[in-house]
């Protein structure tokens, strides 16, 4: 019995040993570029922000909950090394989730199967763009540790009623943090609940006791975020945070409908072979035990509430995909009992380990890399003023002498056409105001991206053809970042 034991816990160690070494072959390529991407520049600028006092949603805006300004802020203590930080950070949450995808994978499936379904998860978060610091990258981990601890009590559902209410505190409390680093987990939230819920009904049978515990469990889960609240309403913002938190995303306008197709369709393309390996489990998979129908069913249930998030919040953006992997990877694992299903999976852990690689290589050549960092940063180095993004990564406002010339300082807020109602601000009237001040650099795009705000852009670059003249221009798949100075730097701001 000792021998077997420990053959299982060196066999355990070895698989936490290759998802390591998978993991940083992944992700390595990525490690220290600052433009992975423009929404993680965002996050780390703001954290920064926060550590000098500035509040989110007040003096620096945006609608993404406070939580995740509070992890970059924790990233932006490491001072010069902080781009490395915050991906080193997220690789380590990266890892750990994948242990916990093979863990619960592993109550569908056999050992090696676990572990294929982990990989899965590390390799196709390259293809949806997670290859840095999203936000579902520590998201996922939280959530993974609470579907974790709730799939060991259906292993174990000897368990009494409160053992099911101790768990059932853990699990919300771990989906109070992670509503905290994004609002799309309530699906998965719900989700959790109304399966807690279902197993104390058949454990009591009775509704008072349902009614009870559930109103603690939700008081558990919206604890942070009510905490959040009160912090802000204390201090005499609370309109601020309600707008940004609640409000805002209700007067958020509508994509174009082929640009909304065109995301739908890759989105699509991403999962499907994902989803298509659900119903061929019935073919590869021996039979199921009663333990594992109950893991299988719970495990396909978070699938559609996973899906679900994306459908309701749109399709906006690829990375919105992040979400969906964990459950998608673990129902893949049964497949790996027969001959067929395993050369299925081989398949598909090669394709979404090239693919992902191809898919970073291709964002670096269209987003930028550390090298055209670095030769913006000793462009503007020449000359210090102030730097205004109306397109581009607001990394750079991290970097080099920000000016706090806008409260809204992430650029989407002024190019996209469907946030013109949703910030709380007039762009056209607000970009007027900060080229009124000549800011001694603007970063732009060029040409116009699709689904711009053309009246904003119209304001720019009548400034730009008049007081400007072009100092840098890189192109980055169709379009080029450029860099503006102004004419006279006797008349810019500092």
């Amino acid at each position: 019995m000792n021998i077997l034991a420990k053959s299982y816990l060196n066999k355990k160690n070895y698989f936490y040993f290759i998802i390591f070494i998978f993991a940083i072959f992944s992700r390595a390529s990525s490690l220290n570029n600052p433009l992975i991407d423009v929404d993680e520049g965002f996050y780390l600028f703001t954290g920064g922000q926060l550590l000098h006092g500035y509040f989110p949603f007040v003096d620096i805006w945006d609608r993404k909950p406070f939580g995740l300004f509070l992890i970059y802020a924790f990233f932006h203590l490491f001072g010069a090394y902080r781009i490395i930080a915050y991906q080193i950070g997220a690789t380590v949450c990266v890892m750990l989730t994948a242990i916990f995808i093979m863990k619960m994978a592993r109550t569908i499936a056999s050992s090696t199967g676990a572990l294929i379904s982990s990989l899965l998860y590390v390799s196709y978060l390259n293809i949806a763009g997670g290859e840095g610091g999203q936000s579902p990258i520590f998201y996922n981990l939280i959530v993974c540790a609470a579907l974790y601890i709730l799939s060991k009590y259906i292993v174990n559902d000897k368990y009494n009623t409160q053992n099911l209410c101790h768990t059932a505190y853990k699990v919300m409390f771990l989906f109070g943090i992670a509503l905290q680093i994004k609002y799309t987990t309530v699906f998965e939230g719900v989700f959790s609940g109304c399966f807690l819920i279902s197993i104390l009904y058949k454990k009591t049978r009775s509704i008072e006791k349902v009614i009870t515990q559930s109103l603690v469990w939700i008081l558990i889960a919206v604890l942070p975020t009510v905490s959040v609240a009160v912090f802000y309403f204390a201090f005499g913002y609370g309109h601020e945070w309600w707008f940004a938190n609640i409000n805002s995303i209700f007067h958020r306008g509508h994509r174009p409908p082929e640009i909304v197709r065109h995301q739908a369709i890759k989105l699509s393309l991403m999962v499907i072979p994902l989803v298509i390996s659900i119903p061929f489990r019935r073919f590869f998979s021996p039979k199921m035990s009663k333990c594992q129908k109950s893991c299988s069913l719970f495990l396909n249930l978070w699938a559609c509430s996973a899906l679900l998030g994306v459908i309701v919040f749109g399709s906006w953006y690829t990375h919105y995909a992040l979400p969906l992997f964990p459950p998608l990877c673990i129902a893949c694992a049964p497949l790996w009992n027969k001959n067929a299903g395993k050369v299925w999976l081989s398949l598909l852990l090669c394709y979404s380990t090239v693919k992902g690689q191809v898919t970073v290589a291709k964002h670096q050549s269209t987003r930028g890399d550390n090298t055209l960092f670095h030769t913006i940063l000793r462009t503007m180095n020449s000359q210090k003023g102030c730097l205004f993004i109306y397109s581009g990564s607001p990394i750079f406002y991290d970097f080099y002498n920000f000016c706090y010339l806008t409260t809204r300082p992430f650029p989407g807020h002024f190019h996209e056409l469907i946030e013109q109602d949703a910030t709380g601000m007039q762009p056209a009237k607000e970009i007027t105001r900060i080229l009124a001040g000549n800011p001694l650099y603007i970063m732009s795009r060029e040409p116009a991206l699709a689904g711009e705000n053309t009246d904003v852009r119209r304001i720019l670059y009548q400034k730009l053809d008049t007081d400007y003249h072009l100092v840098f221009k890189a192109p980055q798949g169709d379009t080029s970042l450029t860099l503006y100075q102004l004419n006279t730097p006797a008349a810019a701001i500092h």
